[in-house]
């Protein structure tokens, strides 16, 4: 789908205005964003935490996110689960490396 023809997902004023939002509409209609990150699109209730972050990631974070055109907060979740889900897996592959055989 070239970039003039993508719909364009709102600003979200709050978790349950974008919970609502897909559950009325499906992810693939809007641009797909990078190939290898999964998008937590479920309806699990979101708890705030307070991080500090340098001005600078955040500013590149929201640029990334207006370039695959979805909020920075959804994008930023979904780069978490992502190196949460790298660094488990390589942790999973030294255990079973040193594991005896």
């Amino acid at each position: 789908m070239g970039k003039d023809n993508e719909k364009t997902i709102p600003e979200f004023t709050s978790d349950a205005e974008e919970r609502e939002f897909w559950e009325t509409h499906d992810i693939r209609d809007y641009d797909d964003g990078p190939a290898d990150i999964t998008w937590d699109l479920s309806p699990e209730r979101k708890k705030r935490v307070t991080m500090r972050l340098e001005p600078s990631l955040i500013e590149e974070l929201k640029e990334f996110a207006e370039d695959v055109d979805v909020p920075y907060q959804t994008l930023t979740r979904a780069l978490i689960r992502r190196g949460l889900a790298q660094v488990q897996a390589e942790r999973a592959e030294r255990e079973a490396a040193d594991a005896p055989d």
